[in-house]
Order: C-alpha cells, then sequence, then structure tokens
C-alpha cells in the first residue's frame, strides 16, 4: 500500500468517524442502556458507519472499506474526544 492510498484511507477514515461519534452519542441519549451494552454498540456502529460510508463515497473494494472500518472504529473515540465541543459535538453526559 502507498502512502497516498493510506493517506486517503485515513482521511475518509476521519470524516466516518465524526459520522460515528455523533451517532453514538445521539443513542446513548436516546435509548439510555448500560455501559457494557453502549460500548458493543459503539464497536459494531463504528466499524458499520465506516464501511458502510467508505462503500457508498470512495470505494467499491471490499478490503479497503474494511480498513476504512477498522480506522473509523480505532479513530472514532480519539476524534470524539479532540472535538467535543466544537463542531456541535456534545457528550451524552453533559449536555
Amino acid at each position: 500500500m502507498n502512502n497516498e492510498l493510506f493517506l486517503e484511507m485515513l482521511s475518509v477514515s476521519l470524516i466516518a468517524s465524526v459520522i460515528s461519534s455523533q451517532t453514538i452519542q445521539k443513542i446513548k441519549e436516546t435509548l439510555k442502556l448500560g455501559n457494557l451494552f453502549n460500548g458493543i454498540i459503539a464497536i459494531f456502529l463504528s466499524f458499520g458507519i465506516g464501511f458502510c460510508y467508505s462503500l457508498s463515497f470512495y470505494t467499491s473494494n471490499l478490503l479497503y472499506a474494511v480498513w476504512i472500518g477498522i480506522f473509523t472504529l480505532v479513530g472514532s473515540e480519539g476524534i470524539y474526544k479532540a472535538f467535543k465541543g466544537s463542531f456541535g459535538l456534545k457528550s451524552a453526559n453533559n449536555k
């Protein structure tokens, strides 16, 4: 994998991470489930959003979509913490 492709995949996963973190926070606010269940939902939702976003807007290659899903899963919490309070991102605990 060359560097340009890797950077493109990271940029796509960055966008998907912002979308997934906001979606996860809305689900936490709405459903108010336990912490364990919220964590499990967050894992599957982060990967799923990254995977589907990449297939829809970036590539039709399933291998690249899986990698973008993994990058989204790993990066969504970090992206959320970095941009919390910006762009309308808020925590379910801090309304």
